[in-house]
């Protein structure tokens, strides 16, 4: 993208929020919008966490201290924030009693006590919700208070207290949907139910899948976490974004999904069991999964996700879920090991089994390889059930009929098809390529499935359009659903995927060509992973991608090494494969606990 284009993009978003701040500065009086979101412009506001895997938005304030706002609160309003004490000043509060209180003084008015909460450091977020009274509009003062006793010794401790970002918004702002986003790690496409898979895996996405609209041929950006789900929500191609390896930044601050529900006053939470070490624009809240597994994690990410839908049921929200455990080591909890057959294999699904088998060139067999892949299947059992508990709890808020609901993955999984490899990157194939896409929302979306082509990069600006909103220019998906309808004619005829910047594929209903124009050979977990320079596949006669038939059709790989080198000059930023970034060490252990950095 153009630097002069995405500072524009970046300006109009940034007017947008700052209309909102400009409401709530004291002294306006004016009219308020449906919401009001209290960002003072002369203090720090970041992303700050209590200790416990989650982090809000915030603005630090001293202890003692008041914040205080002059607004004019919307009818039928509710406040809502939170409040924590910072871990760190444990020892200078050390025998004191804190409370954060919030009043409203309105004109010619007693001051009421709308909350009071009593705070220690080191303790979780202490929620505070509050309807605003009278039920009309009206003009009042909002104070936001934190204060101990006896006082600190010093005349105020700097920074001790953080108050998430305070949000005023009507109760009753039911007719925009609300947007839930569950991803999930490292999952194939063809090991769902819904996908045909014979095995019953996922019997609750599937039941989702007969209420939505399924994509039969989507596709990631690449076969790696952190680049495809920066894709997702920046709707650019990774050498656009420049995350091309787990563990790298962007390049720019490009605008999210997330940015842009945000502006437009819905809370953004995102519940995470991976990419946990980096930066998550536009979203307010964070909860980083902790467990002593993966499936732990999960549970945990979940069940977050659960508690924050009665935080927001009463106001638009955009909740994102990702969990990981299809992601190796493959070993799901009982009873969901039930597929795999361990008396029948010596070898089990830890990252360092699987690696080392492949550095020493050990020959698995059949019921080696079955066994494997039946613990791959536990895994998406198990986080079938995780899925089926937000889904059951979004229905028993009452908010299913008024949610857009997408479901998808940030890539596939190679299991032994290619290169004797189990794992995803670099994997230019549709093992690993080849991802679910279901979407619902009831009354609006139609149900069944579709043949047409979709990208990861597609999901942004597809629930853009289906919330009536337009997308930026600096996005490079495609609204997928024009007018809440498949179209007539595909908004896409071709998908794109690239690794390490330097190696390419481009899909067709008919054809997969992969591309790889210097011959590198990538290396992956156990050793090299060869690619061919051009390798062409007839995607309906070998869905699984066996035989190359580049040979055989010239004419095909010409026509498709064109369109992959169009698509590079338009789409792709030119030193994104030159690019070095150095991994900070908490990322590091991160990625080496998945298998991505093995020595």
């Amino acid at each position: 993208m153009k630097p002069r284009l995405l500072a524009l993009v970046i300006a109009a978003l940034a007017l947008a929020v700052t209309a909102v701040v400009l409401a709530v500065r004291p002294g306006s009086g004016a009219a308020g919008p449906d919401f009001l979101r209290f960002e003072p412009a002369d203090r720090e506001i970041r992303m700050i966490g209590d200790g416990q895997a989650t982090k809000l938005r915030s603005i630090l304030a001293d202890v003692p201290s008041t914040l205080s706002w002059r607004v004019r609160v919307p009818a039928r309003a509710r406040l809502t924030t939170e409040v924590s004490l910072d871990r760190a000043q444990s020892t200078a509060l050390a025998g004191r009693a804190c409370r954060a209180r919030v009043e409203s003084r309105g004109d010619g008015r007693a001051a009421v006590l709308l909350a009071e909460k009593v705070v220690a450091p080191g303790n979780a977020w202490e929620t505070v919700a509050v309807d605003l009274e009278p039920a009309r509009a009206h003009d009042t003062e909002l104070v936001f208070g934190v204060a101990c006793d006896p006082a600190p010794p010093a005349v105020s401790l700097p920074g001790a207290a953080r108050w998430r970002v305070p949000v005023v918004s009507r109760r009753d702002r039911r007719g925009e949907a609300n947007v839930v986003l569950v991803t999930v790690d490292t999952l194939r496409a063809d090991h769902l139910g819904a996908y045909r898979y014979a095995r019953r895996t996922s019997p609750r996405i599937d039941d989702f899948a007969r209420r939505g609209l399924l994509f039969r041929d989507a596709e990631t950006v690449q076969s790696a976490t952190w680049p495809a789900l920066t894709s997702l929500h920046t709707s650019l191609h990774p050498s656009a974004h420049g995350v091309i390896w787990n563990g790298w930044k962007p390049r720019a601050r490009f605008v999210t999904l997330a940015d842009l529900l945000h502006s437009r006053g819905y809370d953004t939470s995102a519940f995470l069991a991976n990419m946990k070490g980096t930066e998550h624009p536009g979203f307010s809240r964070l909860f980083l999964a902790r467990g002593a597994d993966q499936a732990g994690e999960d549970r945990a990410a979940t069940e977050a996700a659960i508690a924050q839908l009665e935080r927001v049921r009463d106001r638009p929200f955009f909740l994102w879920l990702h969990l990981v455990s299809p992601h190796a080591d493959y070993a799901p909890p009982a009873p969901y090991d039930a597929f795999a057959a361990p008396a029948a294999s010596s070898i089990g699904g830890r990252v360092t089994d699987l690696v080392a088998a492949r550095e020493r060139g050990v020959m698995l067999t059949e019921a080696d390889v079955a066994h494997v892949v039946g613990l791959y299947d536990g895994e998406i059992a198990y986080v079938d059930s995780q899925v089926g508990r937000l889904l059951d709890a979004l229905r028993g808020h009452g908010l299913e009929e008024r949610t857009l609901v997408v479901f998808t993955a940030d890539h596939g999984e190679d299991l032994h098809e290619h290169n004797r490899y189990f794992f995803h990157s670099p994997s230019m194939y549709s093992s690993s390529l080849r991802i679910p896409l279901i979407l619902a929302l009831p009354g609006v979306l139609p149900h069944g499935e579709t043949d047409q082509p979709a990208s990861l990069v597609d999901v942004a600006p597809t629930v853009l359009g289906l919330l009536g909103l337009k997308a930026p220019s600096s996005f490079q998906g495609v609204n997928l659903l024009p007018g809440g309808a498949v179209p007539a004619l595909p908004a896409r005829t071709a998908v794109f995927s690239e690794t390490s910047g330097k190696i390419f594929s481009v899909s067709t209903p008919e054809w997969r060509l992969v591309y790889n124009p210097e011959r590198l050979v990538p290396e992956a977990p156990g050793g090299p992973y060869p690619i061919g320079r051009t390798e062409l596949f007839d995607r309906r006669r070998d869905p699984c991608e066996q035989g190359n038939v580049a040979t055989l059709h010239p004419e095909v790989v010409q026509a498709l090494v064109a369109e992959v080198e169009a698509w590079r000059r338009r789409d792709l930023h030119e030193g994104a494969a030159e690019a070095v970034q150095t991994i900070d060490p908490g990322t590091a252990e991160e990625l080496r606990a998945l298998g991505y950095i093995v020595h």
